[in-house]
């Protein structure tokens, strides 16, 4: 039986959930929101593209080969920026908005219900900011056994480890080519039951995934990649801005 290269996706988008709860529930005093909307909505596939020419981007290749290709080179990124909103059937609507590295080191939000937290993770310790801390930022070891959990949900490696690349027989189709945060791009589908994936992938530079959408079963949502191999700047707060303890 084939295994479909996109619909390896879906564990992405599985890990990105289960990141968003071992952050919220660290010992912050901040978890999923308990008034989260029952009935979730899908997200719409990115509109506004152009059909493919014949001999446009990736002609030689086929849909299946290009996931391949695309998959390989964003799991090899030292470093990049994740936007996402998924609306997992059991956790709620999730929010990331993260820059991280193959080192472990992080910035920027999660959210998870009506919560948001800030973070800030370099080296082995985590700075939090919640809407319980105030506004001050709480310091956490990632090495605890607690921590450890936290550490994840900045681990470039461990989330971007659910993308396979080592099956290029695929259903995945080319589509047309679009534009993902001003970069070039060509739209790969596949339709699994009621899951639509849609996939779309640099054409100029390295085949980077910029944009991973699924419509439709328990984790529809949108993930967004961007800044590949830049550093991202995670920089310990200030002491007199961190909480006492």
């Amino acid at each position: 039986m084939r295994r479909r290269t996109i619909v390896t996706t879906t564990a992405l988008f599985v890990c990105a959930t289960t990141a968003l709860t071992a952050c919220s529930g660290s010992g912050s005093g901040s978890g999923p929101g308990s008034s989260a909307p029952k009935e979730l909505s899908a997200a719409k596939t990115p509109a506004a593209a152009t059909p493919a020419a014949a001999k446009g981007p990736y002609a030689d290749l086929t849909g299946g080969q290009i996931a391949t290709n695309a998959l390989k080179a964003t799991r090899q990124a030292t470093s990049l920026h994740l936007k996402a909103n998924i609306a997992d059937a059991k956790e709620g609507p999730s929010t990331m908005d993260l820059s991280m590295d193959h080192n472990g080191d992080c910035t920027g939000t999660m959210g998870q219900g009506k919560d948001t937290i800030r973070i800030i993770k370099t080296g082995k310790i985590a700075y939090l900011k919640t809407r319980d801390s105030g506004n001050k930022w709480v310091k956490a070891d990632t090495t605890s056994r607690d921590g450890k959990e936290l550490a994840s949900a900045c681990d470039l490696n461990n989330f971007l480890g659910s993308l396979k690349d080592d099956d290029t027989d695929t259903a995945a189709k080319k589509g047309a080519t679009t534009t993902v945060g001003g970069r070039t791009a060509i739209t790969l589908t596949e339709t699994d039951g009621n899951e639509h994936y849609t996939i779309d992938v640099a054409t100029t530079g390295k085949p980077y995934v910029l944009r991973l959408v699924v419509v439709g079963g328990d984790s529809p949502g949108t993930m967004e990649f961007s800044q590949f191999d830049e550093p991202i700047h995670a920089v310990a707060p200030p002491k007199s801005a961190i909480a006492a303890g």
